[in-house]
């Protein structure tokens, strides 16, 4: 299986703009030049160097490990297959989907949420607003 170049930039896009950081900043925390974190963000950047990758996760708190398994167009569990835009689950999203089992609606549903432009950071952020939303719907029933 190949890596979505440009999914691993937007990757990298979620978690970077998750923590509210510019550019500069994530370049400054991880030692990786801007201009190499914007061609990788825009996915015109070319195979990544793992060294800088690396960097880069580890200034977000995060592995290259998940940067790149979010790259990666897989089923996310055996009964279903997701129905995945081009666009990557938002950070965390791919962790409870697999781990609750949700269905490709629900997490089409969840994928395509924004709070004021920000989407949740992790996958205990996800539950927390999908539980909100199946109990307003069953109070609507």
């Amino acid at each position: 299986m190949e890596i979505d170049l440009k999914r691993l930039g937007k990757n990298i896009r979620y978690e970077r703009q998750g923590r509210d950081w510019s550019l500069s900043d994530l370049a400054e925390h991880s030692g990786v030049s801007k201009a190499y974190i914007s061609g990788l963000e825009n996915g015109v950047g070319g195979r990544p160097n793992i060294q800088y990758l690396y960097r880069i996760a580890v200034a977000l708190g995060t592995t290259i490990d998940t940067l790149v398994n979010q790259s990666l167009k897989l089923a996310l569990n055996h009964n279903t297959k997701a129905k995945l835009s081009n666009e990557p689950l938002p950070p965390g999203l791919a962790v409870l989907a697999q781990r609750d089992e949700l269905s490709a609606d629900e997490i089409e549903m969840l994928a395509g949420l924004n709070f004021r432009g920000n989407r949740p950071k992790d996958a205990d952020a996800w539950k927390l607003i999908y539980d909100t939303i199946k109990i307003a719907s069953r109070r609507q029933e």
